[in-house]
């Protein structure tokens, strides 16, 4: 298909460091020749450095970006209001998706606004994110013009209560029924969102959360001998309380016969960096903390590890189904995966085998007895590092897992 000319606008509630599955879309679209334009918000968090670089690397992209008060307080502020009344309303009436949407993110009525004001001058939307479904939705449809869907996650499996979850699938249903295109980022998800929505079915699309192949970084041999410490690491943005560390720090202290270093990536208060430090008990081991990275240093950095862990607390049906982002980049990192055993990770284990283990979420000695048998047999070890590594090399990257994306896309305006 000759791209040339076309104009996307991809729309999110976030910002494309907060939304990475977002922005490799983003990268690929601009390296198919449309033009693209990204509708987000300014989000004034940790991610405000990286994001700048983000947006000086594409020079040829619109960055369209929405004020979160910190240039007017008044737009930011109708939209609070908006989003306390919409709540409010809610009970009274159940069945409007605007209501709903505003309830669910306030951000939503503010690209709804906007869209108002640019869809036309788009021949396809893309909303990424639950609250930006319906500002597309409607936009695309008062446009005449198609869109599509990254719904990722099945957000109404993310709350623990029955009445959010129904306005979620709610709005999914209302939102997704007419979509050019949906994508999900794992096999249950889109099982249990096309349960939801039955219509998609036929255009609806697994497309997994994997990394570029130009961020693979040399593969490190790192050769355990005894006495040397195995090197553990986990990473996300942010070093929680409730994200299953404590599993792994109470696993540490189950394990005498050899030292381990755990590191620790991400933004990590004083306190809770306090909370994990007492935690570790056994003195054999040792407990690094350090900041987040940029994409590229961070596989460097990963690289440098023997077991990446993707660990994650069943608070809800979501969690239970997806896939964590961790186990790409492990897989890219050539690091060998140890995995909380949910039924998403079960799946991809099984599809992919070679590749690591898993253990039951909240058994610290399960999960010492996995780490223990990758010390006790350093073969087994180098040989899921390497399998890991020529997995991500050959089939779980972004150049290849792009393609289902592109082919969505470019059937939508065919």
């Amino acid at each position: 298909m000759n791209t040339t000319g076309k104009k996307v606008l991809l729309v999110t509630t976030a910002n494309m460091t907060c939304n990475p599955r977002c922005y490799k879309e983003l990268t690929a679209l601009v390296n198919s020749g449309y033009k693209v334009s990204v509708l987000k918000f300014d989000i004034r968090n940790w991610s405000e450095e990286y994001e700048a670089l983000l947006e000086s690397a594409l020079p040829l992209v619109q960055w369209i970006t929405l004020d979160t008060g910190r240039r007017s307080k008044a737009g930011w502020l109708a939209a609070t209001l908006v989003g306390k009344l919409a709540g409010k309303l809610q009970q009274l009436f159940p069945k409007n998706l605007a209501i709903t949407s505003y309830a669910i993110e306030k951000r939503s009525w503010l690209l709804h606004s906007k869209l108002k004001q640019i869809a036309s001058q788009y021949d396809m939307l893309i909303a990424h994110n639950l609250g930006a479904f319906l500002p597309v939705y409607n936009a695309a449809k008062n446009a005449g013009i198609p869109y599509g869907v990254d719904v990722e996650d099945y957000h109404p499996g993310e709350y623990d209560d029955t009445t959010p979850e129904q306005y979620a699938r709610m709005l999914m249903q209302g939102t997704l029924k007419d979509a050019a295109y949906v994508t999900v980022a794992a096999p249950l998800i889109l099982q249990h969102t096309i349960q939801d929505v039955p219509a998609i079915k036929d255009r609806s699309v697994v497309v997994n959360n994997v990394f570029l192949l130009e961020l693979q970084p040399e593969f490190q041999d790192l050769q355990l001998n005894d006495g040397e410490p195995l090197k553990l690491v986990w990473f996300s943005q942010n070093v929680g309380l409730d994200r299953g560390l404590d599993d792994v720090i109470r696993a540490l202290n189950q394990i005498n016969d050899f030292p381990i270093e755990l590191t620790l990536i991400g933004n990590c208060t004083d306190s809770n960096r306090q909370f994990f430090t007492d935690m570790l008990t056994n003195t054999k081991h040792a407990l690094i903390f350090k900041k987040p990275l940029p994409e590229k240093e961070l596989m460097i950095e990963l690289s440098q590890y023997h077991i990446g862990l993707a660990l994650e607390i069943v608070h809800n049906l979501n969690k239970r189904i997806c896939v964590a982002n961790k186990m790409s980049t492990y897989l890219l990192c050539g690091n060998a995966i140890i995995a909380s055993g949910t039924e998403g990770q079960e799946l991809f284990m099984k599809q992919y085998p070679g590749i690591g283990q898993t253990y039951t979420s909240g058994n610290p000695t399960l999960l010492a007895t996995a780490i223990t048998k990758y010390y006790k047999d350093k073969q087994l070890l180098q040989q899921h590092r390497r399998n890991g590594y020529k997995l991500a090399a050959e089939e779980l990257n972004w150049e290849k897992e792009q393609q289902l994306f592109l082919a969505a896309v470019n059937k939508a305006l065919s």
